[in-house]
């Protein structure tokens, strides 16, 4: 990789998930600790962005909107959404979350399926209108403009009476440690009624979400049947998930 290149997907990382360790970028760039290092110094010279100890933070503090947020790191999310519409069977009652992995899932199930899918995100619900066959149940509440989902008590009242087959859901970081985390806690009180009222759990989750915390925990790894990566199940990053009995595909 060019070192322009590595520039751009560094800032390309900072711009969406508003911090970057050296250490990970390291692991995801495939490059030395103290290549990623130079790298941050050269860019936080040039302003572009604020170079911290063992990282870096973004200089414009503007958040990315859902659009910009859906259309980063798109050939990623298409290779989850590929693997994970295999999982989707005639007859099922599933849950998908608010993630742009889940919306470009919601783009390829394929016009023959019938079933029934539960979301809060309204991106997904309007994509799902153009599928012929599909149910849509959207579960209405107070729109977080940002992410655009519903959240609140009619959320979590209406998902605490369910009862899925599936639940697609994206993730703010998991580990094993910590498990499953997102940054808001809204979403994450959210997504644990999302967990308890499903038969089987499928975390949608590019490679640079692997052992990366957020602030709030959703789930024990234990509770998770199967993570579903644009890597490689083979990576030794998913070994300990591997011998926690996750799948990985």
């Amino acid at each position: 990789m060019l070192k322009a290149e590595r520039h751009q997907q560094i800032l390309n990382k900072i711009k969406l998930s508003r911090k970057v360790l050296s250490s990970n970028l390291s692991i995801e760039l495939n490059v030395s600790e103290d290549t990623i290092r130079r790298d941050l110094n050269e860019m936080s010279a040039k302003g572009l962005i604020k170079k911290v100890h063992g990282g870096a933070l973004p200089i414009d503090a503007k958040t990315l909107t859902y659009h910009e947020r859906s259309n980063y790191n798109l050939e990623e999310k298409n290779i989850i959404a590929k693997k994970a519409v295999n999982l989707i069977k005639d007859g099922q009652v599933i849950i998908m979350s608010g993630s742009t992995t889940n919306l470009q899932l919601a783009k390829i199930i394929p016009s023959d399926i019938n079933a029934t899918i539960y979301t809060y995100s309204l991106p997904i619900a309007l994509q799902l209108t153009e599928h012929p066959s599909i149910e849509i149940i959207f579960i209405g509440g107070k729109l977080h403009k940002q992410a655009q989902v519903t959240i609140g008590l009619d959320v979590v009242s209406s998902i605490s009476q369910l009862r899925a087959d599936l639940c697609f859901m994206g993730t703010g970081g998991i580990n094993i440690t910590n498990g499953m985390t997102e940054p808001n806690w809204e979403v994450s009180h959210i997504k644990k009624c999302m967990i308890e009222a499903s038969n089987e759990i499928i975390v949608l989750c590019t490679k640079n979400k692997i052992n990366r915390v957020k602030r709030y925990p959703v789930t024990p790894i234990s509770k998770i049947n199967t993570i579903i990566t644009d890597e490689s199940p083979e990576n030794q990053i998913f070994k300990p998930f591997i011998e926690k009995g996750v799948t990985i595909l």
